[in-house]
């Protein structure tokens, strides 16, 4: 995924990676430090400190999911008829090889999985054509299939409109109390002050929901948030402490 450096950063130790305010970097892993993240800028690698960018979310990444949950998205219905175009796709983690990625497109009645491969010079492709960034890949196969025996083009998935007969009044969710950084596979990273959508309550210990800032998807700590549900017609915000609940 790209960032923007909001400050610019000189590197003191051999494994940073320097850069200025406004330079567009590749992320290659958040995973490592919750302070650092590895990152790719003009062909070479490094660390950069997170609170020096800001990262540029896109509705079509969803974080660290599984395979079987990207297929559940893809797939969802509206009645009788699915819900996304063929050619819907969102871009999640790598489950078998972490800090890699993943492009999940529907097609048909089922969901096409293609492994985002990256050579040794940073370009992205999944044929022949290769690109600089992600981004760049996802707008070339926009025009160009990604199939080689069938010709599906990606298209964004359909928002969920207001006022459909499957919106919720009451939006429910959750503030992060702290950072988290994800110590496995389909755990979503937060920053102390993120907004979290909350989708499913696992445990009393576990929930599931969506970044709004990053837009993805993943398991949290539920004592990592304070909690509140918000009325679209009243505007009313409810909070209450976590640990009375607990």
């Amino acid at each position: 995924m790209e960032a923007v450096a909001k400050h610019e950063f000189n590197a003191t130790a051999d494994d940073e990676l320097s850069f200025s305010k406004g330079d567009v970097l590749k992320i290659l892993s958040r995973e490592d430090d919750q302070n650092w993240y590895k990152a790719e800028f003009n062909g070479r690698e490094g660390f950069i400190p997170n609170n020096y960018i800001d990262m540029k979310p896109h509705e079509w990444f969803k974080g660290n999911i599984k395979r079987q949950e990207a297929e559940s998205i893809l797939l969802e219905r509206s009645g009788a008829n699915f819900m996304h175009p063929d050619g819907a796709f969102l871009v999640r983690g790598c489950e078998s090889q972490p800090g890699e990625f993943s492009l999940s497109v529907k097609f048909q009645d089922g969901v096409q999985h293609f492994k985002i491969l990256r050579d040794g010079a940073g370009k992205y492709f999944l044929w022949v054509v290769k690109f600089n960034s992600i981004n760049e890949l996802i707008e070339y196969h926009r025009r160009a299939s990604v199939n080689r025996g069938q010709t599906i083009t990606l298209k964004d998935m359909k928002s969920q409109k207001a006022g459909s007969p499957t919106a919720d009044p009451n939006v429910r969710k959750a503030a992060a109390l702290y950072d988290f950084n994800p110590q496995e596979p389909g755990e979503l990273f937060l920053k102390k002050g993120d907004e979290v959508d909350i989708e499913e309550e696992i445990d009393r210990h576990w929930w599931r929901g969506k970044n709004t800032r990053t837009n993805e998807i993943g398991l949290f700590p539920a004592n990592y948030r304070k909690a509140f549900f918000l009325n679209r017609l009243l505007q009313h915000r409810l909070i209450w402490d976590n640990t009375s609940h607990t």
